[in-house]
């Protein structure tokens, strides 16, 4: 009898088990309705199965196993007419079919993950991810750019770009590099920038950041008139050698690229650089909405110009710009002028800091871009030629706003017509409503006749053109007694 109650108690303890089993696999749907069904099999099971006193085995119903009917998913998931989740069902308004709700989700038992379990498998795909740059980023070859690096690095004295003695002209930003030679950047994205230096020793080389973007330098050595060339500069580049052993001054002026960036200097072991000598220069900002590369910057009116009067100039020179609402992706000059850079990338600035110099007089040449592109029909294509007119004198009486508005309320401004002519009424009209206003430190210079012969080559126009327009520079520049004894020319005077 014991061994009877014994064998009927596990029979029913095995079929709860199952039932239960079967339960948890069921979709969440089906869980309800089945419910009562398990536990009516779950009496039923034990009330099916009994022992006789002979102990033979017998049933009311037969003498199988009664368990809970379970079928199996279906893979794919099976989708009848009636299911509103199936694709193309007419209607999403009648009820869902029993066999659709059993057999429509994959019998999975579903897991909560919490979200420490998420942090935690986080942290591990971050760790490994940490862990192979680690690894395999040591195994990757060193590239030697330039065999000359480490020849230079061991026999020179390395100047950080970042020295007090480097007299930057321009707009120039401090950046931090790794892997550089310093730690530290000098870079510029404007053409025409240059720096000064005194050293001493016997020569002095320059180390750049540009690999991908050759530089074109220009250097002058000891104030001498003969500039020499260097184009393609990258890495490590010679700028004189040779020299005799004592104090010597450099002027290195680049172009040629969209970027340029200083590392550092090289002098020779035991020498340094030299504080300048005298006082600051003073410093014309001459800004223009063009700029000829393949004209030597050395031999521009501009830098001619500077040189005039022995002092510094700062060239902003756009590519073909306009002065506001330009065309497709042509940048306005009116935002480029307070730009201190033209990249994103990281470390330059987005807007020049004007606190780093102050201009004693500011030229702008502007107009020939904006005509071009009137010309062209991809300006002011809608607008009567008066009405464009008036639109273009707007936005250049705007931008010198701005100018005054922002950071040069009182520095001197000299509107040049344009030497072909381009939209110089126009300009000269800016300058008559600005001195109405009240502004006095504008005027307009008439460049008719500079240098317009056919025959002179480049460098005649921009000789005659700088010499012209030292006789209008020369009182904001000097005292005006020792600009009377300038020689005459042809032209008007309109100051």
């Amino acid at each position: 009898m014991a061994i009877s109650e014994a064998l009927t108690r596990t029979l029913n303890v095995a079929g709860n088990t199952v039932a239960r089993e079967a339960k948890d696999w069921l979709p969440v749907s089906a869980k309800g309705k089945w419910s009562s069904r398990f536990k009516s099999n779950e009496s039923s099971s034990a009330a099916s199965f009994s022992l006789s006193s002979s102990g033979q085995t017998s049933s009311s119903a037969n003498s199988t196993l009664s368990l809970p009917r379970f079928n199996p998913p279906r893979t794919p998931p099976y989708y009848d007419n009636d299911d509103d989740n199936a694709p193309g069902s007419p209607s999403r308004m009648r009820p869902r079919s029993t066999y659709s709700r059993l057999h429509a989700d994959i019998m999975i038992p579903k897991r909560n993950i919490t979200l420490t379990q998420k942090l935690a498998a986080a942290l591990v795909g971050v760790w490994f991810v940490i862990f192979f740059i680690i690894v395999f980023r040591g195994t990757a070859p060193q590239v030697d750019f330039d065999p000359l690096r480490n020849e230079i690095h061991n026999s020179k004295a390395i100047i950080s770009s970042t020295n007090p003695n480097i007299n930057y002209v321009g707009r120039w930003s401090r950046n931090k590099a790794q892997g550089s030679a310093t730690g530290l950047l000098m870079s510029t994205y404007f053409p025409g920038t240059y720096f000064d230096v005194r050293f001493t020793g016997t020569s002095l080389s320059i180390h750049l950041g540009n690999l991908d973007d050759p530089v074109t330098m220009t250097v002058r050595i000891d104030d001498s008139n003969t500039y020499e060339i260097l184009p393609y500069g990258r890495e490590v580049v010679s700028l004189a050698r040779d020299l005799p052993d004592g104090e010597h001054v450099a002027r290195v002026l680049f172009s040629g690229a969209r970027r340029t960036d200083i590392e550092a200097l090289y002098v020779d072991k035991g020498k340094a650089l030299l504080p300048s000598i005298g006082e600051p220069r003073q410093i014309v900002e001459i800004f223009q909405d063009t700029y000829n590369s393949s004209h030597p910057d050395v031999l521009s009116w501009s830098y001619l110009l500077a040189s005039n009067f022995n002092v510094d100039r700062v060239l902003i020179s756009g590519n073909d710009m306009c002065i506001s609402n330009c065309p497709n992706d042509i940048m306005a000059l009116d935002k480029f002028y307070f730009l201190g850079s033209l990249s994103a990338a990281r470390g330059m600035p987005k807007y020049w800091h004007f606190e780093e110099y102050r201009p004693s007089l500011i030229i702008l040449d502007l107009g020939v871009a904006t005509k071009r592109l009137m010309d062209k029909k991809l300006m002011y294509r809608l607008l009567l030629p008066q009405d464009a007119s008036k639109v273009y004198s707007e936005s250049y009486m705007n931008f010198i706003r701005q100018i005054r508005k922002k950071v040069h309320k009182r520095v001197p401004i000299l509107l040049l017509r344009p030497f072909d002519g381009s939209l110089e009424t126009e300009s000269l009209q800016v300058v008559q409503t600005l001195r109405q206003q009240g502004d006095k430190n504008v005027h307009w210079i008439d460049t008719t006749g500079w240098a317009t012969n056919t025959l002179d080559d480049e460098a005649t126009k921009h000789e005659k053109r700088a010499s012209f327009l030292s006789l209008h520079a020369c009182p904001f520049l000097r005292p005006r007694h020792e600009c009377q004894f300038l020689y005459p020319f042809e032209g008007k005077l309109e100051i």
